[in-house]
């Protein structure tokens, strides 16, 4: 839950709560600067990885 807090206070993420058969459920869905956020997290793992073609 802390991670999720420090996603939400970025505006990374968004929360959703509700009680479904007497049980709190969380849902929690990127928003678009989290989207944006983590293509370019990948892009930037990918680039210190390398190419992805063995054969290069």
């Amino acid at each position: 839950s802390k991670h999720a807090t420090v996603l939400m206070d970025a505006g990374y993420v968004e929360q959703r709560k509700a009680v479904r058969d007497t049980r709190q459920r969380v849902w929690l869905r990127l928003t678009r600067p989290g989207r944006d956020a983590y293509q370019g997290h990948l892009a930037a793992l990918r680039a210190i990885v390398g190419p992805a073609d063995p054969a290069s």
